[in-house]
């Protein structure tokens, strides 16, 4: 049987390694992507070519709950809208999530509720009418200027 040049062996060898970790990453992918266990999450997207973020800038990717941990969350929340350490714990194991995940979750679920409703509290209301508060991306209604100016009333 006739040899191969050395080259070629040196190109055959390199593109095999390069073909052997392309198709490890594809197969993690697809593990990852049709892993019914845990949380998937998505890639956080990569600067244009030629840019590079500090490692300090880069964030977390967004993490996507399964439709069953999602479920239970709700379940968990329609029940009690605050978890003690041990509940958190429990369900940490339980859903194969950590403990931050959770809490963040109903920390989220907490504000939009409250956003939806569209209720200020009373110390929020006394900031902005003296202005030095208004995180509304809606301007305030001539009620809830009243109200803020009542607020500072009482507190005098």
């Amino acid at each position: 049987m006739r040899s191969l040049p050395h080259h070629l062996h040196v190109i055959s060898r390199d593109f095999l390694e390069r073909m052997h970790e392309f198709l490890l990453r594809i197969q993690r992918s697809l593990q990852q992507t049709f892993s019914d266990t845990g949380p998937r999450t998505r890639r956080p997207k990569r600067p244009p070519k030629g840019l590079s973020a500090p490692i300090s800038e880069e964030k977390r990717p967004r993490t996507a709950f399964s439709a069953e941990q999602l479920a239970r969350l709700k379940h968990e929340f329609a029940e009690n809208k605050y978890l003690n350490e041990q509940r958190r714990q429990a369900l940490s194991r339980e859903l194969g999530l950590n403990e931050a995940q959770i809490k963040i979750w109903f920390q989220n679920k907490r504000a939009k509720i409250k956003k939806a409703s569209g209720q200020k509290n009373p110390l929020a209301l006394q900031l902005m009418a003296q202005g030095l508060y208004n995180h509304s991306t809606v301007p305030l209604s001539k009620e809830e200027i009243e109200q803020a100016e009542k607020a500072e009333l009482q507190t005098k």
